[in-house]
């Protein structure tokens, strides 16, 4: 009678280890790394597997794209509601300078240092857009089951979008 029960509970674990074996190799699937090295939102449209999917990683932050085994192609635009923030803020603040009698000689200060850091920011976002427009933000890659892969989002000296496949 002992040995039956010995028995059952040894199957018991096995067939516990076999069911968490196949949950870690189903949760083991091939992916992608999308890390955004620049100082402005991004969207990164991964395709892969006949499938496509949108991120959205922040400045500084990384993305995590689930896919099948195989080729792969990212693609990669500035965040456009980021670029209609950077201009409706730029417009605020050339309001307030019109109407500067308002303000006090700090918050005249504060809209004078945030105006001359738009620019800039408009620049690169402008820029980084239209390099996107015609194919300059593009790469492809392969993942496997061994091999993750990494899209490394950045900018050029110039302020074009630079993508790297991996």
């Amino acid at each position: 009678m002992i040995r039956v029960e010995r028995l059952t509970t040894h199957r018991a674990t096995q067939f516990v280890l076999a069911v968490a074996a196949s949950l870690l190799m189903a949760s083991c699937a091939p992916g992608i790394v999308i890390q955004n090295s620049t100082s402005f939102p991004v969207r990164a449209i991964i395709q892969a597997g006949g499938m496509t999917d949108v991120f959205s990683p922040s400045p500084g932050e990384s993305s995590y794209a689930e896919v099948r085994e195989g080729r792969y192609t990212a693609t990669v635009i500035p965040d456009a509601e980021w670029i209609e923030y950077a201009r409706a803020t730029r417009q605020y603040l050339n309001d307030q300078l019109a109407h500067s009698e308002n303000l006090t000689g700090p918050q005249l200060l504060d809209v004078i240092r945030r105006l001359k850091d738009i620019p800039a920011m408009m620049y690169q976002f402008e820029r980084a857009a239209r390099s996107s427009a015609v194919g300059a933000a593009t790469c492809s890659g392969a993942v496997s089951a061994e091999a993750d892969g990494l899209v490394k989002i950045s900018t050029n000296e110039d302020g074009r979008i630079f993508i790297d496949c991996k």
